[in-house]
């Protein structure tokens, strides 16, 4: 690499890296998915294994690929007890996904059209978005355009690419080879849709008579590939893994059953129109407005163009990639579909756009072409910067709202008192409590109290009976949806004796508290009962804790109570 490239390349680190700071979080995310990576990190960082530490049952976790939690792990081991520390881990990894957009982009284009890609690929807010939370989808856009990179090495015609001056190690295979190896494999377990990456690697490698590097891959990757799989069936029931979930009419409610071909069809076609009309444009320009729509669409085209220009020269890797990439998330329920899903198609579909944008305008003189790609990368990465000064102005409310009333106040009053009933549970309920709530990743974070979901019914009796079964003896009743009115409510109604009110947190303003409530034994009599204008809650035997301050402003409110206790000597 020229110092004209090491340049360019410090030039896009300072850039991407202002671009990250600005939009930059540190409150946590109200979702169940961050929680559950970090209660992932605590467990390998506890050595207790790659468990699901948050259910009363601690089952092995089968679901997530364990480099993220791995990297959580580390970050953890290095002394991160809280949200900043954590966060920090994808910021940064944000900047390598540029770097490796730029490696690649630079490799097919040159040094000049790599870096105005590798700038507009940065400039995505779903990018921006992502990078502040504690989700694989930034680590998996980081490896997969690394391994791409590497890739393209491997796959010359001499099995290196121009440039590559890494000589091969003990004569068997290249440094290349062995990055490739690395990065598909790190992509491969960071996110499960690192599948068509394993694929498309073996694939052109195999398809371009390099035995040795599909050979590499293929064992490297695909042999623990199959222990991971293997794992997850010895676990017992594919409750909770993504291949079983695929399958399902509906991820969130198995009871609708499974999918068959016809619903497979409806996918595609609510996916295209849902992808083609909303989550592109929303990732690459932050609006799904009519102009933003048309302009995604020029985008597709001349990306389409040079995807079949570059398939006539013999399919590589990204030319795979991309329709085994893009066929998987067109196939999977329209629930789960969203920006984050198509993000590792941004630099690719840049880059092929680029490659169609040179062949519709080959006759033109190469200062013209220049010129033009200048107006390109200013129309594709104007709406992205425009959407980057609103969202600093929405991050400036919520660190407003986070100084003002605590880490989760960006979540709504209702999560606060949640987090707050957390919080108390961890410092009040006896050793070897359990509870059922609503976000029971969030709620074992803030307490170290397992718990399970509640069961999304109203059928008589499900709910007491779950509870039973993971021997849980608290049940939260929260307003931060209507699931909490809704079923555990709906039990209330149907066994009114069987509940006791614990703890009340919140409720200032009018606004419904949050309610800590204790199973009552059968055999009881102090338990809650129904009259004619509502449920008389009575209150639980046992004196009253109110030295325990719930102030989520308090000392230690951005920490995680699970780490800092387990950061305690």
């Amino acid at each position: 690499m020229s110092r004209r490239d090491l340049s360019l390349l410090a030039l896009l680190l300072v850039i991407q890296g202002l671009l990250v700071w600005g939009t930059f979080v540190t409150a946590p995310h109200p979702g169940g998915d961050n929680a559950a990576y970090v209660a992932l990190g605590h467990s390998l960082h506890s050595g207790q294994g790659y468990k699901e530490l948050w259910d009363p049952q601690a089952p092995p976790h089968t679901k997530y690929p364990p480099v993220f939690p791995m990297m959580l792990a580390g970050a953890m081991a290095l002394g991160a007890s809280g949200w900043l520390g954590l966060k920090l881990v994808t910021a940064s990894l944000a900047l390598v996904a540029v770097v490796g957009t730029f490696l690649w982009a630079r490799r097919r284009l040159g040094s000049e059209v790599g870096f105005g890609v590798a700038l507009l690929a940065g400039l995505s807010p779903s990018l921006l978005y992502h990078s502040h939370w504690v989700l694989s989808d930034v680590p998996f856009l980081a490896f997969t355009l690394l391994a791409l990179w590497a890739l393209e090495g491997v796959q010359g015609e001499n099995g290196r690419s121009v440039g590559d001056e890494d000589g091969p190690i003990w004569g068997i295979v290249s440094w290349s080879l062995w990055g490739s190896v690395a990065f598909v494999f790190l992509a491969y377990f960071t996110r499960s849709a690192g599948l068509p990456l394993l694929l498309a690697a073996v694939g052109a490698l195999a398809l371009r008579r390099r035995w040795r590097g599909a050979t590499a891959v293929a064992a490297a990757v695909g042999v623990p590939a199959l222990a991971w799989i293997l794992r997850g069936r010895a676990a017992g029931p594919g409750e909770g893994r993504y291949g079983s979930e695929f399958f399902l009419l509906d991820p969130y409610q198995p009871d609708l059953g499974r999918a068959g071909i016809g619903d497979f069809v409806q996918r595609v076609t609510e996916n295209v129109v849902g992808y083609g009309g909303a989550y592109l444009p929303e990732t690459v320009f932050g609006s799904a407005g009519a102009a933003m729509v048309a302009l995604g669409m020029v985008l597709m085209v001349l990306a389409l163009v040079g995807w079949v220009r570059a398939l006539r020269t013999g399919p590589g890797v990204a030319e795979l990639f991309v329709p085994l990439y893009a066929g998987l998330i067109l196939l999977w329920p329209p629930i789960w579909s969203g920006d984050r899903f198509v993000l590792p198609l941004v630099p690719l579909i840049l880059v092929f756009a680029v490659e169609g944008g040179r062949a519709a305008t080959a006759r033109m003189g190469g200062s013209a072409r220049q010129w033009l790609f200048l107006v390109g990368v200013l129309v594709v990465g104007g709406p992205g910067l425009r959407d980057w000064f609103q969202s600093r102005a929405e991050g400036a409310a919520c660190k407003s709202a986070a100084e003002a009333e605590g880490p989760w106040a960006c979540g709504g009053s209702a999560l606060v008192d949640f987090v707050a009933a957390a919080r108390w549970a961890g410092e009040h309920l006896p050793q070897g409590s359990a509870a059922l709530t609503r976000k029971p990743r969030i709620w074992y974070l803030m307490s170290g109290i397992p718990t399970r979901t509640y069961p999304f019914t109203e059928a008589p009796g499900v709910l007491l009976e779950e509870a039973d079964r993971v021997g849980a003896t608290y049940v939260v009743l929260d307003y931060i949806g209507s699931q909490g009115t809704r079923f555990v409510g709906a039990a209330m109604a149907i066994s009114p004796e069987r509940f006791c009110q614990l703890a009340v947190f919140g409720g200032e303003g009018g606004l419904p508290p949050t309610r800590l409530l204790q199973l009552v034994p059968e055999a009881d009599s102090y338990g809650s009962r129904l009259e004619e204008d509502g449920i008389r809650l009575s209150t639980c035997p046992g004196p009253p804790s109110p030295e325990f301050v719930t102030d989520t402003r308090a000392p230690g409110a951005w920490t995680i109570p699970i780490l800092r206790r387990a950061a305690r000597p």
